[in-house]
């Protein structure tokens, strides 16, 4: 069973104490109830036979002498009648209200109030005492016979009892009395009271120490509950701070990588805006035929052949460097095209073919995730065409309502090389590089390569809009 709380905050419920109180109550009144009935009636029962045993004493003793003419007639002869008359009539009669005599075959033969005379009136109780036994009961004239006898609304003992033929046990008549009973119900009254106030009295303190017991851990569960809930707001509102810090934590993540990416595309731009054009300008002055170069004596110098290569060998790699970390080619385009114009640069700059798959993706997706996704491309297809000679290049691309997931594979000989995932390719990031810019998106990142099957650098990116 389960019992609901005495209070939360300030609304009061029907508490536990409440319910065993009444519980208690209830069960202490009906047990109460049921013991006096139980006493009470078997004390009635007792009461019963004993006033039975004295009224078959008392109608042997009276009634029996007077009703010896019935073993051989039907009929009390009128001076027997007269005698019961006479001796009822006297202190009899301040005991008795109403006195009967019965044949064996329910005949009333003889009656004080001289009603119903001759008329048959079976029942119980003549059956038992023609069988010899004497039976009493409270009786209010409920019966037929006593139809007359209602308006006296008083208890009645009524008593059966056989009577024999002198110096027998044969049963000639039944003597039925009635006496008044008021005194006896009063004292099965007392009885069931006197009962009832025991039961009271033993039962109050088994009561109240229960009381005590219950509610002492009534206010135990109070406490625990006040607590759990005192607990739960403060989980609550743990969460509720974790969930902040976890949006700000995500903000802060794509904040930084948009600030990385920005802080690249400067540094790129200041690479090819400066060093790039001064090392131009440094290349035109020394391939310049017309320019007259001579040493501080006045002799021609043997131009150095090394001074041309060298400075385009930093030309070269400053481009590379530059083209590396600016993408101003990006700008202006959706992510679709992003990824397309990726494909179709490696596909120009290696003369090889991609398959690619690339569904449509969202077009105010944010710069971090759009890079990123550029990046894989370029870095994955870069890795195929030097480790796998181009063989079975594909790009496959996918969004689904939460995430984006990026595949670009090879058919080459696959690597077991454990470094090559920390390793770097002469233009890319390397693949450390982009699971590093995955996880910093909250993605996850995977790298796959197995000997004669291929390699697969498969990436999943949560779909990040660009702010408003």
């Amino acid at each position: 069973m389960v019992w609901p709380s005495g209070t939360i905050g300030s609304r009061t419920t029907f508490g536990l104490v409440h319910q065993f109180v009444l519980a208690a109550a209830a069960t202490i009144a009906v047990s109460m109830g049921l013991l006096a009935f139980a006493i009470s009636q078997r004390i009635e029962t007792s009461m019963m036979q004993t006033a039975a045993e004295e009224g078959a004493l008392f109608t042997e003793l009276f009634l029996g002498p007077s009703a010896q003419d019935l073993a051989t007639s039907r009929n009390l002869p009128p001076e027997n009648a007269k005698r019961l008359d006479d001796l009822l009539a006297g202190m009899l009669g301040e005991r008795l209200v109403l006195v009967k005599l019965w044949l064996p075959d329910a005949t009333l033969v003889y009656s004080t109030n001289k009603e119903g005379l001759g008329g048959r009136f079976p029942s119980r109780h003549i059956t038992a005492a023609v069988a010899g036994q004497a039976t009493a009961e409270f009786d209010y004239l409920h019966e037929a016979e006593n139809a007359n006898q209602k308006h006296l609304q008083v208890p009645l003992v009524e008593i059966y009892a056989p009577l024999f033929r002198s110096g027998t046990r044969e049963v000639i008549a039944v003597g039925e009395i009635y006496s008044d009973g008021r005194r006896l119900a009063d004292e099965l009254a007392s009885i069931r009271f006197t009962s009832i106030g025991i039961v009271g009295a033993a039962t109050a303190p088994m009561m109240l120490i229960l009381f005590f017991m219950v509610r002492r851990a009534s206010d135990l569960v109070n406490e625990s509950q006040s607590s759990l809930m005192q607990n739960v707001v403060e989980a609550t509102n743990l969460a509720a701070q974790n969930d902040k810090l976890r949006r700000l934590a995500d903000s802060a993540r794509l904040e930084a990588a948009s600030s990385n990416e920005n802080l690249l595309a400067r540094i790129g731009q200041d690479l090819h805006d400066g060093p790039i054009q001064l090392v131009s300008l440094l290349m035109l002055k020394l391939t310049d035929p017309t320019a007259s170069r001579s040493d501080p004596s006045g002799s021609s110098r043997v131009h150095d052949s090394t001074i041309e290569p060298l400075t385009k060998r930093i030309l070269a790699e400053l481009r590379n460097i530059s083209t590396g970390l600016v993408l101003p080619e990006l700008e202006g385009l959706t992510p679709n095209q992003i990824l397309l114009l990726a494909v179709r640069n490696h596909e120009e700059a290696t003369g090889t073919t991609v398959c690619s798959q690339i569904g449509a993706l969202p077009e105010d997706l944010s710069l971090p995730v759009t890079i990123c996704l550029y990046r894989i491309v370029q870095e994955g297809l870069n890795n195929a065409f030097h480790h796998a000679k181009a063989k079975g290049q594909r790009v496959d691309v996918c969004a689904e309502p939460q995430s984006i997931f990026i595949t670009v594979s090879d058919s080459g000989p696959g690597t077991v090389d454990k470094d090559h995932e920390h390793a770097r390719s002469r233009r890319g990031l390397g693949i450390a590089g982009l699971r590093n810019r995955v996880e910093a998106l909250k993605g996850t990142f995977e790298f796959v390569s197995q000997r004669g099957i291929g390699t697969q650098i498969r990436a999943t990116l949560p779909i990040a809009h660009a702010p408003g």
